[in-house]
Protein backbone atom coordinates (compact mmCIF):
# COMPACT_ATOMS: atom_id res chain seq x y z
CA UNK A 1 0.00 0.00 0.00
CA UNK A 2 1.48 3.36 -0.63
CA UNK A 3 2.46 5.68 1.95
CA UNK A 4 0.44 9.06 2.77
CA UNK A 5 3.07 11.56 3.63
CA UNK A 6 1.26 15.18 4.07
CA UNK A 7 4.58 16.96 4.86
CA UNK A 8 7.76 16.15 3.52
CA UNK A 9 11.06 17.76 3.43
CA UNK A 10 13.64 16.80 1.23
CA UNK A 11 17.14 18.60 2.36
CA UNK A 12 19.89 18.77 -0.55
CA UNK A 13 17.18 19.69 -2.96
CA UNK A 14 18.98 22.01 -5.37
CA UNK A 15 20.16 19.69 -7.92
CA UNK A 16 20.87 15.91 -8.42
CA UNK A 17 19.12 12.68 -6.08
CA UNK A 18 17.26 15.78 -4.22
CA UNK A 19 15.57 18.06 -6.65
CA UNK A 20 14.64 14.52 -8.82
CA UNK A 21 13.02 13.12 -5.87
CA UNK A 22 11.10 16.47 -4.99
CA UNK A 23 9.79 16.40 -8.52
CA UNK A 24 8.72 12.23 -7.95
CA UNK A 25 6.76 13.90 -5.25
CA UNK A 26 5.42 16.49 -7.03
CA UNK A 27 4.25 14.41 -9.85
CA UNK A 28 2.61 11.87 -7.77
CA UNK A 29 1.16 13.24 -4.80
CA UNK A 30 0.99 10.69 -2.02
CA UNK A 31 -2.01 12.73 -0.19
CA UNK A 32 -4.46 15.14 -1.12
CA UNK A 33 -3.15 18.31 1.00
CA UNK A 34 0.61 17.51 0.36
CA UNK A 35 2.94 19.41 1.38
CA UNK A 36 7.05 19.07 -0.27
CA UNK A 37 9.25 21.54 1.03
CA UNK A 38 12.96 21.84 -0.40
CA UNK A 39 15.73 23.02 1.20
CA UNK A 40 19.56 23.42 0.40
CA UNK A 41 22.57 26.18 0.90
CA UNK A 42 21.72 27.67 -2.62
CA UNK A 43 18.17 29.67 -2.65
CA UNK A 44 18.33 30.92 -6.14
CA UNK A 45 18.40 27.03 -7.50
CA UNK A 46 15.61 26.29 -4.82
CA UNK A 47 13.25 29.25 -5.96
CA UNK A 48 14.32 27.84 -9.62
CA UNK A 49 12.92 24.39 -8.65
CA UNK A 50 10.06 25.46 -7.24
CA UNK A 51 8.89 28.03 -9.80
CA UNK A 52 9.34 24.32 -12.20
CA UNK A 53 7.65 22.23 -9.20
CA UNK A 54 4.16 24.18 -8.70
CA UNK A 55 3.53 23.37 -5.02
CA UNK A 56 6.81 23.25 -3.96
CA UNK A 57 7.92 25.22 -0.99
CA UNK A 58 11.62 26.47 -0.69
CA UNK A 59 13.60 26.84 2.61
CA UNK A 60 17.47 27.70 1.94
CA UNK A 61 19.13 26.33 5.02
CA UNK A 62 23.19 25.77 5.59
CA UNK A 63 22.87 22.56 7.08
CA UNK A 64 26.43 23.24 8.46
CA UNK A 65 24.80 25.47 11.25
CA UNK A 66 22.90 23.62 13.52
CA UNK A 67 21.09 26.65 14.67
CA UNK A 68 20.10 27.67 11.04
CA UNK A 69 18.67 24.20 10.75
CA UNK A 70 16.63 24.29 14.10
CA UNK A 71 15.13 27.55 12.98
CA UNK A 72 14.66 26.21 9.43
CA UNK A 73 12.35 22.96 10.93
CA UNK A 74 10.85 25.51 13.62
CA UNK A 75 9.22 27.40 10.83
CA UNK A 76 8.62 24.52 8.50
CA UNK A 77 6.05 23.08 11.65
CA UNK A 78 5.01 26.72 12.33
CA UNK A 79 3.62 27.06 8.72
CA UNK A 80 3.02 23.09 7.50
CA UNK A 81 2.83 21.14 10.59
CA UNK A 82 6.27 18.67 11.51
CA UNK A 83 7.45 16.63 8.27
CA UNK A 84 5.99 12.93 7.96
CA UNK A 85 9.33 12.53 6.31
CA UNK A 86 12.24 13.85 6.36
CA UNK A 87 14.52 12.96 3.37
CA UNK A 88 18.25 14.28 4.42
CA UNK A 89 20.23 14.16 0.97
CA UNK A 90 22.96 16.90 1.31
CA UNK A 91 26.63 16.35 0.22
CA UNK A 92 29.75 17.19 -1.20
CA UNK A 93 32.44 15.03 -2.83
CA UNK A 94 35.53 15.73 -4.26
CA UNK A 95 37.92 12.28 -5.22
CA UNK A 96 40.86 12.61 -3.18
CA UNK A 97 44.19 10.56 -4.62
CA UNK A 98 46.73 9.82 -1.43
CA UNK A 99 49.18 12.41 -3.67
CA UNK A 100 46.86 15.09 -2.96
CA UNK A 101 45.46 14.07 0.68
CA UNK A 102 44.27 17.39 2.62
CA UNK A 103 42.98 17.60 6.29
CA UNK A 104 40.98 20.60 4.96
CA UNK A 105 39.19 18.57 2.29
CA UNK A 106 38.40 15.54 4.68
CA UNK A 107 37.31 18.21 7.35
CA UNK A 108 34.76 19.93 4.49
CA UNK A 109 33.47 16.13 3.77
CA UNK A 110 32.74 15.62 8.09
CA UNK A 111 31.30 19.30 8.45
CA UNK A 112 28.87 18.65 6.04
CA UNK A 113 28.48 15.12 4.81
CA UNK A 114 28.49 14.10 8.30
CA UNK A 115 27.79 16.39 11.00
CA UNK A 116 24.92 18.27 8.68
CA UNK A 117 23.24 14.84 8.86
CA UNK A 118 23.40 14.86 12.47
CA UNK A 119 22.45 18.69 12.75
CA UNK A 120 19.20 17.81 11.03
CA UNK A 121 18.98 14.63 12.78
CA UNK A 122 19.27 16.39 16.18
CA UNK A 123 15.60 18.47 16.13
CA UNK A 124 13.98 15.93 13.62
CA UNK A 125 13.97 13.18 16.26
CA UNK A 126 13.87 14.88 19.44
CA UNK A 127 10.00 16.34 17.80
CA UNK A 128 9.10 13.00 15.91
CA UNK A 129 10.06 11.15 19.40
CA UNK A 130 7.52 13.21 21.23
CA UNK A 131 5.15 12.79 18.79
CA UNK A 132 5.76 9.14 18.33
CA UNK A 133 5.60 8.97 14.27
CA UNK A 134 7.51 9.95 11.48
CA UNK A 135 10.14 8.62 8.95
CA UNK A 136 13.70 9.98 8.22
CA UNK A 137 15.65 8.86 5.17
CA UNK A 138 19.45 9.80 5.37
CA UNK A 139 21.52 9.53 2.32
CA UNK A 140 24.74 7.47 2.06
CA UNK A 141 26.07 5.48 -0.31
CA UNK A 142 27.60 2.18 -1.19
CA UNK A 143 30.84 4.04 -1.11
CA UNK A 144 30.56 3.81 2.77
CA UNK A 145 30.65 -0.36 2.29
CA UNK A 146 34.20 -0.41 2.08
CA UNK A 147 37.55 2.02 1.90
CA UNK A 148 37.72 2.55 -2.17
CA UNK A 149 40.23 4.25 -3.91
CA UNK A 150 40.34 7.76 -4.21
CA UNK A 151 37.55 8.23 -1.75
CA UNK A 152 39.22 8.69 1.11
CA UNK A 153 37.52 12.24 1.90
CA UNK A 154 33.62 11.32 1.29
CA UNK A 155 33.90 7.94 1.48
CA UNK A 156 34.82 7.36 5.29
CA UNK A 157 31.47 9.89 5.75
CA UNK A 158 29.46 7.57 4.45
CA UNK A 159 30.35 5.00 5.86
CA UNK A 160 29.80 7.06 8.88
CA UNK A 161 26.44 7.63 8.27
CA UNK A 162 25.51 4.10 7.82
CA UNK A 163 26.86 2.62 11.27
CA UNK A 164 24.63 6.01 12.80
CA UNK A 165 21.84 4.71 10.80
CA UNK A 166 22.12 1.46 12.10
CA UNK A 167 22.74 2.25 16.07
CA UNK A 168 19.75 4.87 15.51
CA UNK A 169 17.45 2.31 13.79
CA UNK A 170 18.06 0.12 16.62
CA UNK A 171 17.12 2.71 19.39
CA UNK A 172 13.96 3.67 17.39
CA UNK A 173 12.34 0.39 17.81
CA UNK A 174 9.24 0.76 19.32
CA UNK A 175 9.15 4.65 18.89
CA UNK A 176 6.85 5.09 16.18
CA UNK A 177 9.87 6.75 14.52
CA UNK A 178 10.92 4.94 11.52
CA UNK A 179 15.11 5.98 10.39
CA UNK A 180 16.10 4.77 7.24
CA UNK A 181 19.41 4.27 5.61
CA UNK A 182 19.72 4.95 1.24
CA UNK A 183 22.63 4.01 -0.11
CA UNK A 184 22.87 4.62 -4.34
CA UNK A 185 25.76 3.37 -6.69
CA UNK A 186 27.13 5.97 -9.10
CA UNK A 187 24.41 8.58 -10.24
CA UNK A 188 25.26 11.44 -12.79
CA UNK A 189 25.06 14.51 -11.75
CA UNK A 190 28.05 18.21 -11.46
CA UNK A 191 29.80 15.56 -8.56
CA UNK A 192 30.43 12.45 -10.06
CA UNK A 193 31.47 14.73 -13.38
CA UNK A 194 34.61 15.06 -11.51
CA UNK A 195 35.41 11.69 -11.45
CA UNK A 196 37.78 10.39 -14.48
CA UNK A 197 37.48 6.89 -14.70
CA UNK A 198 34.53 4.75 -16.05
CA UNK A 199 31.60 4.13 -13.37
CA UNK A 200 29.78 1.27 -13.60
CA UNK A 201 25.83 0.85 -13.58
CA UNK A 202 25.74 4.95 -13.55
CA UNK A 203 22.29 5.97 -13.19
CA UNK A 204 20.62 9.30 -13.82
CA UNK A 205 19.43 11.19 -11.11
CA UNK A 206 15.75 10.88 -12.15
CA UNK A 207 16.09 6.66 -12.50
CA UNK A 208 18.01 6.80 -8.70
CA UNK A 209 14.89 8.97 -7.52
CA UNK A 210 12.39 5.93 -8.73
CA UNK A 211 13.85 3.55 -6.76
CA UNK A 212 13.92 5.82 -3.51
CA UNK A 213 9.74 7.19 -4.50
CA UNK A 214 9.45 3.32 -4.70
CA UNK A 215 10.52 2.18 -1.53
CA UNK A 216 10.07 5.35 0.78
CA UNK A 217 6.42 4.84 -0.51
CA UNK A 218 5.37 1.52 -0.34
CA UNK A 219 8.39 -0.19 2.50
CA UNK A 220 9.51 0.04 5.56
CA UNK A 221 13.04 -1.63 5.02
CA UNK A 222 15.88 -0.56 7.03
CA UNK A 223 17.99 -0.31 3.78
CA UNK A 224 17.29 1.28 0.29
CA UNK A 225 19.98 0.58 -2.14
CA UNK A 226 20.53 0.46 -5.74
CA UNK A 227 21.13 -0.38 -8.59
CA UNK A 228 20.83 -3.98 -7.09
CA UNK A 229 24.01 -5.83 -9.28
CA UNK A 230 26.10 -3.09 -8.32
CA UNK A 231 24.90 -3.56 -4.63
CA UNK A 232 25.30 -7.15 -4.78
CA UNK A 233 29.03 -6.90 -5.88
CA UNK A 234 30.23 -4.30 -3.58
CA UNK A 235 28.03 -6.57 -0.57
CA UNK A 236 30.16 -8.76 -1.96
CA UNK A 237 33.39 -7.47 -0.98
CA UNK A 238 32.15 -6.70 2.90
CA UNK A 239 32.64 -10.42 2.92
CA UNK A 240 36.02 -10.69 1.35
CA UNK A 241 39.77 -11.06 3.54
CA UNK A 242 41.65 -8.37 3.21
CA UNK A 243 43.74 -10.20 0.90
CA UNK A 244 41.93 -10.94 -1.72
CA UNK A 245 40.14 -7.15 -1.28
CA UNK A 246 43.15 -5.54 -1.72
CA UNK A 247 44.38 -7.10 -4.64
CA UNK A 248 41.33 -6.45 -6.66
CA UNK A 249 41.40 -2.68 -5.38
CA UNK A 250 45.10 -2.87 -6.45
CA UNK A 251 43.46 -3.67 -10.30
CA UNK A 252 40.49 -1.17 -10.00
CA UNK A 253 43.59 1.98 -9.40
CA UNK A 254 45.54 0.14 -12.27
CA UNK A 255 42.94 -0.57 -14.37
Amino acid sequence: MKKHFQTIWIVGASAGIGAALAAKFANNPTSEQQNIIISARNGDKLRELADALPGVIPVAVDITDPNAVKSALARIEEEFGLPDLAVLAAGIYSPMKVANFSADTVRSHIDTNYMGVVNCLEPLLTRMRARRSGEIAVVASVAGYRGLPNAAAYGPTKAALINLCETLHTELSGSGVLLRVINPGFVKTRLTDKNDFEMPYLLSPDQAADFMYKDLCGKDDFEIAFPPPFVRQLKLTRILPYGLFFKLMRKLVKA
